[in-house]
């Protein structure tokens, strides 16, 4: 989180999104967050997980143990697990595809709406929600943006959002990806005499 915090990747962040704003009328926003949700289960289920497979090794093993060790060992087990199913990766990796996109989508949409994004005068605004242990990027667009761009265009700069993840340097893929979606705007919806920026480029939202 720290890199994507950091004031010189902050200011070439905010220097991509007035290249936005100045040549079209979109009104960007980008949001960074650790996460989209807790996944509270995950560590829960790997900590009884390992607490089980260590009883079931002591009860059958072709040994006998101490009966401390049989009552502390699943214990440890259990905490031992449950603090390394903390960690994003574990977590990432233990939770369904699908259960992490629903969770990047519910919270955007929730930001958009309390960070009053849909409220700008020609409804141009643009949410690009960043979710850093689900490695997404969630592009939302208000409806006037969203029929101002072709949905062949559209599409291709939502897939060029959804993959920045994927590349070695996400953080200079976020930023080709907002070149290329200050193209489309400027394109689309040029900027009008008189447009003004009515949103912060980047909002922290208390939800």
């Amino acid at each position: 989180m720290k890199r994507y915090l950091a004031a010189d990747y902050q200011a070439r962040l905010w220097e991509a999104i007035k290249h936005i704003e100045r040549g079209s009328q979109a009104e960007v926003v980008v949001v960074f967050r650790a996460r989209s949700a807790e996944y509270g289960s995950v560590p829960l289920v790997w900590g009884l997980a390992a607490a089980w497979l260590c009883f079931t090794l002591l009860m059958y093993a072709p040994v006998e143990f101490e009966n401390w060790l049989i009552y502390y060992a699943p214990l440890l087990a259990f905490a031992f697990a449950y603090a390394v199913a903390t960690l994003p990766i574990i977590k990432r990796f233990s939770v369904r595809r699908a259960r992490l996109d629903k969770a990047v989508e519910i919270l955007a949409r929730a930001i958009f709406q309390k960070a009053g994004i849909q409220h700008t005068s020609g409804k141009t605004g643009l949410l690009a929600y960043c979710s850093l242990l689900e490695r997404r990027v969630f592009l939302l667009a208000d409806r006037g943006l969203e029929q101002a761009i072709p949905q062949p265009v559209w599409r291709t700069l939502q897939a060029e959002f959804d993959a920045v993840f994927a590349t070695g340097r996400p953080e200079q893929a976020l930023l080709a990806a907002l070149a290329n979606a200050a193209d489309a705007c400027a394109r689309y919806l040029p900027v009008r005499a008189g447009d003004l920026n009515e949103l912060p480029d980047r909002l922290d939202v208390d939800l």
